[in-house]
């Protein structure tokens, strides 16, 4: 083999381009990304960071000849999930089954590579539940009536919360609309205290009426949505790993909140070590999103230029 060129990343954590070294020695590395929440069709933004993943992938698998274990999760417990079912007249693992067949579909006519090992949540709860217990004997959680949340002060004094986006007096309003929106539509903690911190966010959901559950310690509920990733990225692929990513929009709270779980987890100070991060697509200087119905459905755009 030729000798290649070095391969050169941005990492969202130093917010510049680095060398990219594996963790392990060889061509092995390992790599998360967050997949869809499906509770509805993907739409071009969704494509617009898949895509780009799967050409940087393949760069790597290709050319630089990287082993690359590509690990995909499925949302498939969520507020939005819940409340769209729940307006359709389905159950929640119908409307996700059927929204995560037709997302690989989608991926599958866009040319993407399918991940080396796609994880949906509901095959972990076990494992998100023990995780949740571990953090709170690692003295970064507590209960709060029926709920977890994670403790950003106590976490604070031996780490560092948010790597990706740090706090800024400027941004708070911003900062509490995203913490607000990455807790969901259901969360019941809202104008409520049961939260020791402003910051704090929810681990484990106690499930109301009505709502998916699964047993646990504190009750019967469901996994916190940032919680998931931390363990089905842990359990697959180990406490350290070479590359995460996902969309720019998730760098906080999303991504922010998983580092800070896993290293509260593992009592480490490192789970991730090249944050890579893809832009969003916009149209009329909107990004495309579905919370703004200004999408287009990537099966819709195929359907009507190919």
């Amino acid at each position: 083999r030729m000798s290649l060129p070095p391969l050169r990343v941005f990492n969202s954590f130093s917010r510049t381009k680095e060398e990219f070294r594996p963790l392990e020695q060889g061509r092995k590395v390992s790599w998360y990304i967050c997949g869809p929440t499906v509770y509805d069709s993907a739409h071009l933004g969704h494509a617009r960071a898949y895509v780009g993943f799967d050409v940087v992938r393949r760069i790597m698998e290709d050319y630089f000849g990287y082993e690359v274990v590509y690990v995909m999760n499925v949302t498939d417990i969520d507020d939005k999930l819940i409340v769209r079912a729940r307006d359709k007249g389905k159950t929640v693992a119908e409307l996700a089954s059927f929204y995560e067949a037709e997302f690989f579909q989608d991926m599958k006519r866009l040319g993407v590579r399918m991940p080396t090992a796609v994880v949906r949540v509901t095959e972990y709860v076990p494992e998100v539940v023990q995780a949740i217990a571990t953090i709170i004997e690692n003295g970064y959680a507590y209960e709060s009536n029926g709920s977890v949340y994670f403790n950003t002060v106590a976490f604070s004094k031996t780490h560092t919360y948010r790597k990706l986006v740090p706090s800024s007096t400027s941004t708070v309003e911003l900062d509490a609309a995203a913490a607000a929106d990455g807790e969901g539509m259901l969360s019941d903690s809202v104008g409520r205290n049961d939260k020791k911190n402003p910051a704090d966010f929810a681990l484990w959901k106690r499930s109301k009426e009505g709502e998916v559950k699964w047993p646990s310690p504190w009750g019967e509920g469901r996994p916190g949505w940032h919680i998931e990733c931390t363990v089905l990225g842990s359990e697959l692929l180990g406490q350290v790993m070479d590359i995460h990513s996902g969309g720019v929009d998730l760098r906080f709270p999303h991504h922010d909140n998983e580092v800070a779980q896993a290293e509260a987890l593992f009592e480490s100070q490192e789970w991730v070590r090249y944050f890579l991060h893809a832009g969003h697509l916009e149209i009329k200087g909107l990004k495309m999103s579905k919370s703004l119905k200004n999408f287009i459905t990537i099966s819709g755009a195929l359907e009507k230029f190919t």
